[in-house]
């Protein structure tokens, strides 16, 4: 299991966060992280303890959004919907928690905090997410079986792997 970062969002401010946070998530949880850079606006990444990949959004969208089923049933609204703005594709700023085939398993739809969209949408951005699980992974996801969770759960409901 591996976080994805698309990068680069477009407020410097969130993309050096969102770096930071990564970063965390690696030292302290021991989660594999990696970016796909689709819109390089911001300085080179030193020091990443991932992997580091230019890309094109098109180019992801194709391998990790488009006809993936699972992706379809864990994020509202479906990915053509939610990656797609006005016919162009809007990727960057967005994560991804992708499994150990590589499959996106669940994605951001908006990125930045909940309170620039307005009430009800915190499952849906990158940074409310990343702050979340950066205190603690297991309030949202298992990291055995990457299951979605509500945050009140001691034992994953699909693996039954106790969580931390």
């Amino acid at each position: 299991m591996k976080l994805c970062y698309y990068a680069d969002a477009d407020i410097r401010e969130w993309h050096e966060h969102i770096l930071r946070l990564l970063r965390a998530l690696h030292e302290d949880h021991g989660i594999e992280v990696e970016i796909d850079r689709i819109d390089e606006q911001h300085d080179p990444i030193p020091e990443f303890p991932g992997e580091v990949r230019s890309s094109t959004p098109e180019a992801v969208y194709e391998r990790d959004l488009k006809r993936n089923r699972a992706l379809n049933q864990s994020i509202e609204p479906t990915p053509s919907e939610g990656f797609k703005r006005y016919g162009e594709l809007d990727i960057a700023g967005n994560v991804a928690l992708v499994d150990d085939a590589e499959t996106v398993q669940w994605a951001s739809t908006l990125p930045g905090y909940a309170d620039g969209y307005g009430p009800g949408v915190e499952d849906q951005t990158a940074m409310d997410f990343l702050e979340e699980i950066a205190i603690a992974p297991s309030n949202r996801f298992c990291v055995e079986c990457l299951q979605l969770l509500g945050g009140d759960e001691c034992f994953c409901p699909n693996c039954g792997s106790e969580l931390r």
